[in-house]
């Protein structure tokens, strides 16, 4: 289920985007939810309480803050979502760039350019799909970019997934996490409790990982070895 969110403060434009992205998710046969937003302190809001989407599609000139600057604090709390800005003030573009934006399409051009860029963000997202783990929990769903996972940790009936949006739990054996993980070289089990990001790790000394964001986690002395030789093998 992809999720796209627009933000945009006059009605005319979002109904207009709602409609193109309505007969673009009929054509490629993607299900997908829609959520407005015509506040920046809504979606701040949302973004504050861990609601993530899949598309941003951001005006630029909101009356409280600009959509640079809403692109900027989606980017603090995940850096996969794709950001396309959606505007008439084409001054911006350059700008744009500094926040990985995907695409910048004038309004005038709305009709042509937002079906032709939702169509290839889909195909690039489906060539991505087997690099993205996915959460889902009644009525809530999660997309996890492989790289942005630092690591996993075994807690009881659980698996903690710790990545850059902060933490995501889910009912299941470390095992079992790294059977769903297993076509990855990312991910190294280090210890009985413990799998690790190898894109992630800082470095490795008195048998403790430093990893990217700060975390230190012990290495257990039967998989020492083993583990040294994988991170060399991954820096080789």
């Amino acid at each position: 289920m992809l999720k796209i969110a627009v933000l945009d403060d006059q009605d005319v434009y979002v109904k207009q985007i709602r409609e193109l992205t309505a007969q673009s998710m009929q054509k490629l046969g993607v299900p997908y939810r829609f959520k407005k937003y015509t506040q920046v302190k809504e979606l701040l809001s949302d973004l504050q309480e861990k609601e993530y989407f899949d598309i941003y599609l951001l005006d630029v000139e909101m009356p409280d803050m600009s959509g640079l600057e809403v692109a900027r604090s989606i980017r603090k709390e995940c850096w996969g979502p794709a950001i396309i800005y959606i505007t008439n003030h084409v001054e911006y573009a350059v700008e744009a760039f500094e926040v990985n934006a995907y695409r910048y399409i004038p309004k005038s051009m709305l009709e042509e350019k937002l079906p032709e860029a939702l169509a290839t963000l889909i195909a690039q997202m489906e060539q991505e799909e087997e690099e993205v783990y996915k959460i889902e929990r009644g009525y809530q769903f999660e997309r996890i970019p492989f790289q942005e996972i630092y690591y996993l940790k075994k807690e009881e009936k659980y698996v903690q997934i710790v990545h850059k949006r902060g933490q995501s739990r889910i009912r299941k054996t470390l095992a079992e996490m790294m059977d769903e993980l297993g076509h990855s070289d990312y991910f190294i089990k280090i210890d009985r409790s413990y799998v690790v990001n190898v894109l992630h790790i800082m470095s490795l000394k008195n048998q403790q990982i430093l990893l990217r964001d700060g975390s230190t986690l012990p290495v257990s002395k039967p998989r020492l070895v083993q583990v040294r030789n994988e991170i060399l093998e991954y820096w080789r």
